[in-house]
């Protein structure tokens, strides 16, 4: 479902275990990924942090936050990261010289995840925008305690351009790790108190949502609050709406982006959609929307539910690259 480097995750779920506690062992691999620490480089080596690892048996992927040191223990961290396949993560507690850190770590080949919380750094949205350039495999968001507000963190940031985003946030259910998924999300992270049947519930109705819907994480559309990756679900923009004041954020024009869609996507299987509102799949909405033109396109020319939202997919990925 998700590849962070060179780890491969079956869902979009964290443990964080700030201690490594042996609560763990009750989650049986449901997780995708545990990170263990955090390791204070300044007073702990590599092998003991590769120790501490070694304890753990699970179906999950593995990682470790670290904090403290300086570049040369953040190097010799990532060599050990590299060498484990396993996930390196820094604790941020200020901005200046993050290049120069992440440079350090993703020199070793090790993959890559930074941890920051609105208390730590200023302008998140300017962090992100660092981090992707410098090449972190991952943001990760401290936002427990932001409420409602927490979703409109995470679209500002993944809107202003990021590695994609893991969530420390406290959900309940799936309709809460859906919206937060939705705004740009790649991941979410829990707490290790969280209970391990919610934890596996939820790992597995994520992972059936995949296999349904074929973009797990896929945005709301525009003109319902969604982030810039729902571009690919809008029509042509013939009348003022939200689209436009979105293709603003990404520097288009109604005309350039109507010809950069069709562009996009001929030759595809989005190419046809006779019958549709504009004739052609480019155009349709989210498969979770009721459409009984676009389905009977997709039903004509074999196209499966989750295949076209992968298309789709691909298609805000493109669209976005600029």
């Amino acid at each position: 479902m998700l590849e962070i480097g060179y780890l491969k995750l079956d869902n979009p779920l964290a443990i964080v275990s700030p201690k490594g506690s042996r609560d763990l062992a009750g989650l049986n691999g449901s997780a995708g990924l545990v990170m263990l620490g955090r390791f204070d480089l300044s007073e702990v080596a590599p092998s003991e942090i590769k120790r501490a690892m070694e304890e753990w048996r699970s179906g999950s992927a593995l990682g470790f936050s670290t904090a403290g040191g300086d570049i040369d223990d953040l190097a010799e961290a990532g060599r050990m990261a590299a060498e484990e396949r396993r996930l390196m993560e820094v604790v941020l507690p200020r901005t200046d010289g993050i290049a120069d850190a992440v440079e350090a770590v993703k020199g070793t080949g090790a993959a890559l995840s930074v941890r920051a919380g609105p208390d730590a750094v200023g302008d998140l949205k300017t962090l992100g925008r660092e981090l992707k350039v410098a090449g972190a495999d991952f943001l990760h968001l401290d936002l427990r305690g932001a409420g409602p507000g927490a979703a409109k963190v995470v679209k500002r940031i993944s809107e202003g351009g990021s590695p994609p985003i893991m969530v420390r946030i406290d959900v309940g259910d799936f309709k809460a790790a859906k919206e937060i998924l939705s705004m740009g999300a790649d991941m979410i992270s829990l707490s290790e108190k969280a209970d391990p049947e919610f934890v596996n519930w939820l790992a597995d109705a994520l992972k059936r949502y995949q296999k349904i819907v074929g973009w797990y994480n896929a945005p709301k559309h525009i003109c319902s609050g969604g982030d810039l990756r729902a571009v690919a679900f809008c029509c042509p923009p013939v009348k003022s709406c939200p689209l436009l004041g979105a293709l603003k954020k990404i520097g288009l024009t109604p005309q350039e982006f109507i010809e950069m869609k069709i562009a996009l996507t001929r030759g595809t299987p989005l190419e046809p959609g006779e019958g549709t509102c504009f004739g052609s799949l480019t155009w349709c909405c989210k498969i979770t929307k009721p459409c009984f033109m676009r389905d009977a396109v997709l039903e004509r020319h074999g196209i499966s539910p989750d295949e076209y939202m992968r298309l789709k997919k691909k298609l805000a990925e493109e669209l976005l690259e600029r």
